[in-house]
C-alpha cells in the first residue's frame, strides 16, 4: 500500500500516512481524510485519486494551487516513487511501496483532554536513517531527507554542491 511523508515548513517533526482509500482529500477542514491545519492551506485542497495500481493527485479549486516537483499542476497528475506534492507550506512525499512496518507505528499528537492537537508526529526511532549532512565546505547542517544516496545538492548558505552520503546499515 502507498503512503506519503508529510512535513510542515517551519516544523521539525514528520508523519506518514497510509493511502488506504482510493480517494483521499487533503485539507484544512476538519472532515478532510487528511486534515492539516495550516493557514497556506485550502479547506479541500487537493485529492490523492488510486486507478488501479496508479496513484494520481489533483488540484481541488485552491487557493494557493498543487504543485508537482515545482510544476503547478491543472489537472489529475500521475505520481512516481519519490515525487514531491506542495500544498501551501506541507511537503508530502509519495512512496509506492508499502509503509515500513517500524514507520507504521506512530504516535498521535494529543493534548491534554485526549483531542487531536495537530494529527501524527513520528518520533524518531534508535534505527531512523539520517535526515540531514553537515556541509563539506562551511560545515552547516542541511536537510538530506527525501533524496538518495549519490544525489547532490547545494547548501542553503554557502553554495557548496554536496554529495548525498550513503546511509550505512
Amino acid at each position: 500500500m502507498a503512503y506519503l511523508t508529510i512535513r510542515i515548513k517551519g516544523v521539525e517533526s514528520y508523519s506518514r500516512q497510509a493511502l488506504d482509500k482510493d480517494r483521499i482529500v487533503l485539507g484544512r477542514a476538519s472532515a478532510a481524510d487528511l486534515p492539516i491545519k495550516h493557514s497556506s492551506i485550502s479547506r479541500e485542497h487537493c485529492a490523492f485519486v488510486r486507478q488501479g495500481e496508479t496513484w494520481l493527485v489533483e488540484d481541488l479549486g485552491s487557493a494557493n494551487g498543487t504543485m508537482v516537483n515545482k510544476a503547478k499542476i491543472s489537472e489529475r497528475t500521475e505520481l512516481k516513487e519519490r515525487d514531491i506534492v506542495a500544498a501551501g507550506h506541507a511537503r508530502l512525499t509519495f512512496h509506492a511501496t508499502a509503509m515500513p512496518a517500524v514507520e507504521a507505528a506512530i504516535d498521535l499528537n494529543l493534548n491534554e483532554a485526549g483531542e487531536d492537537a495537530g494529527g501524527p508526529t513520528h518520533k524518531r526511532g534508535e534505527n531512523d536513517p539520517a535526515e540531514a549532512t553537515a556541509c563539506a565546505s562551511c560545515g552547516g547542517w542541511f536537510s538530506i531527507a527525501h533524496r538518495l544516496a549519490g544525489d547532490r545538492m547545494e547548501c542553503p548558505r554557502c553554495r557548496h554542491d554536496n554529495l548525498v552520503p550513503a546511509l550505512s546499515s
